[in-house]
């Protein structure tokens, strides 16, 4: 699915991580499929923790890696998958990550580099790289119009 840069963002701390994921899960209207890159210790969690408050969940989210796929109730349904230690594309269609896109809900998955699939369709890339210390460039691409409607978005 073709994408462009919607913005660029910095962030000093988890804490301004954690609120630019807020602000960008409060501007998402209906169910998409965000896939989240980076190195490890990136930010990832932290990132998605503010998406989902963005989306209204209020439970704690940390990083399902041991069970790959959480689900979350908000202002729209919400799962999280965490694909750092798939070991195969079929492992996402057995546990139904693919059943879950077009369904209304909003499919956040941390290492989506590690499914081609699921990168291929996501709607938003945003690609996480670490700076000194707590500091994160987060690239935020995404497929028109969604792109405009992101770009609008007051962080």
């Amino acid at each position: 699915m073709p994408r462009s840069v919607a913005c660029t963002v910095r962030t000093a701390s988890r804490a301004e991580t954690v609120r630019f994921g807020a602000a960008l899960g409060s501007c998402i209207r209906h169910g998409v499929c965000v896939c989240l890159t980076g190195p490890l210790g990136a930010g990832k969690t932290a990132l998605v923790s503010g998406l989902c408050s963005g989306l209204g969940v209020t439970d704690p989210v940390v990083s399902p890696t041991f069970i790959l796929l959480e689900t979350f109730t908000g202002r729209l349904p919400v799962v999280h998958v965490d694909l750092y230690r798939l070991e195969h594309e079929r492992e996402l269609e057995e546990i139904g990550v693919f059943d879950a896109l077009g369904t209304g809900a909003v499919v956040l998955a941390e290492w989506g580099e590690r499914s081609p699939g699921l990168l291929r369709v996501a709607d938003i890339v945003i690609d996480i790289q670490p700076g000194e210390g707590d500091a994160r460039t987060l690239v935020v691409s995404a497929t028109p119009p969604l792109a405009v409607d992101l770009a609008g978005c007051a962080w």
